[in-house]
């Protein structure tokens, strides 16, 4: 199954997350690089070049906050993206059933053979042990594949918008009861309908919305392909090439009464059992009626919807984990600028404490600082993030790429990772000894 993967979200992500290890990295060499250079300085320049030095740290540091915050933004939209599609109603109960595809060769089995053919595996397949149900189609749910036909209701004018084309399946006669679609009206496809019989078709609950509002459709016909099926039932809606699509109005037909070859269909099978455990039992039932047959593609219906969301995975791994080394990153950063400066604010501090400040003064006021730097780095962030939104938009499903939630969410927990990688630093600035303080250089 392929997977369309966009390098550009990679790119984008890689690049931010080794942007912002390159300014963290540079922050300890250019902290050393100060530090020696005040040692050799004169006193009387040395708060000069002290204030300077702590206003680019701290702006290092709003930068390190910003892009964490942007690759956290990116990783709980995407997230939540995953979470909205796997949550999402598929309209058919995909437990336990194990799928594979038959090609006939056409050299062999030319038309109608090849359908004779997909009946007699059927009918083996249904009689093997821990099979419960068999069906098939010529396209299998939610695997990205879809076909269409023409559709023209009989004794109903045209629709206003010109619309002739809807999306068609044809499959086997057990299809729905296999795979779990209620029948809303009317029936199924039985052992009445066969080649000689009328050809009829199942139309899902949206084709009724749409051709037939406020009419009964079972026992109405319509033109397709230049042949008059009969509308025998109404079937509930599903999830059909993928699982970011609506159900599209569709309709059904048997694979029995088809006139031309279908060189391949894909076989579901209802077990019972535990799926890999029937695969050999499907094995020696397709050999029976042809030794040569191979199983193709031999799958779990849960696993070819999983297929489906690896690229949703893949941006989930990649955002999650730059977004992590990036909290990282950011949190040794709030924490070696704020060290630095209480450092270099030890005088000052001994100062206050002699002037009678007590310690939890000093220690919000060490906090206040760090908040304020924090929260300007996510307010660069938000908007680095909103602008972003207008890239990743066509990646996410329900939910907006300006999603509050996921905005709060991630600047709550940068705020809370930063504040208590600050922590430390204020509660050694409210634990100098002021004699000691009053000393220091």
């Amino acid at each position: 199954m392929h997977v369309r993967f966009d390098w550009k979200i990679f790119g984008f992500t890689a690049a931010v997350s080794l942007f912002t290890g390159l300014v963290f990295g540079f922050m300890p060499a250019w902290q050393a690089m100060h530090t020696q250079v005040n040692k050799g300085l004169k006193e009387n320049s040395h708060s000069a070049t002290q204030g300077s030095g702590n206003f680019s740290g701290r702006v290092l540091v709003a930068v390190q906050i910003a892009l964490s915050m942007l690759l956290l933004v990116g990783a709980g939209l995407f997230i939540r993206t995953l979470a909205n599609l796997n949550k999402g109603r598929l309209g058919f109960r995909p437990d336990n059933l194990v799928l594979f595809e038959i090609q006939a060769p056409n050299t062999r089995y030319p038309a109608p053979k090849d359908l004779a053919l997909y009946r007699q595996i059927e009918q083996r397949l249904a009689s093997a042990p821990g099979v419960g149900s068999v069906t098939l189609s010529k396209n299998p749910l939610v695997a990205g594949n879809v076909s269409n036909d023409d559709f023209g209701p009989d004794g109903l004018p045209p629709k206003v918008n010109g619309k002739t084309y809807v999306d068609d399946n044809v499959v086997g006669q057990d299809f729905f009861a296999t795979m779990g679609i209620p029948m809303l009206a009317g029936r199924s496809f039985d052992g009445t309908d066969t080649e000689t019989s009328r050809l009829v078709a199942v139309v899902n609950q949206q084709l009724v919305k749409e051709y037939f509002p406020n009419i009964n459709p079972v026992g109405r016909t319509f033109l397709s392909n230049q042949k008059h099926l009969e509308i025998i039932g109404v079937s509930g809606d599903t999830r059909y090439a993928d699982l970011r699509d609506d159900p599209p109005a569709t309709f059904y037909t048997l694979y029995r009464q088809q006139s031309k070859s279908e060189p391949s269909m894909t076989f579901e099978i209802s077990t019972n059992i535990e799926p890999s455990a029937v695969v050999t039992v499907l094995r020696d039932a397709v050999a029976s009626v042809d030794k040569d047959l191979p199983l193709l593609n031999i799958r779990t219906q849960d696993a070819q919807i999983s297929d489906r969301t690896r690229q949703e995975r893949i941006f989930v791994s990649l955002t999650s984990g730059f977004g992590l080394l990036a909290l990282i990153l950011a949190c040794i950063g709030v924490y070696g600028v704020m060290a630095y400066s209480v450092s270099q604010r030890t005088h000052e501090i001994g100062i206050r404490m002699a002037l009678g400040a007590e310690p939890e003064r000093l220690r919000r006021m060490v906090l206040r600082e760090a908040t304020w730097v924090v929260a300007l780095g996510i307010m660069a962030g938000v908007c680095g993030a909103l602008a972003l939104g207008r890239v990743i938009a066509s990646l996410l499903y329900g939910i907006k790429a300006w999603d509050p939630t996921t905005l709060a969410g991630s600047a709550a927990m940068l705020m809370v990772v930063a504040l208590g990688a600050s922590w430390i630093p204020a509660w050694r600035a409210a634990r100098v000894d002021p004699m000691q303080a009053l000393r220091h250089e």
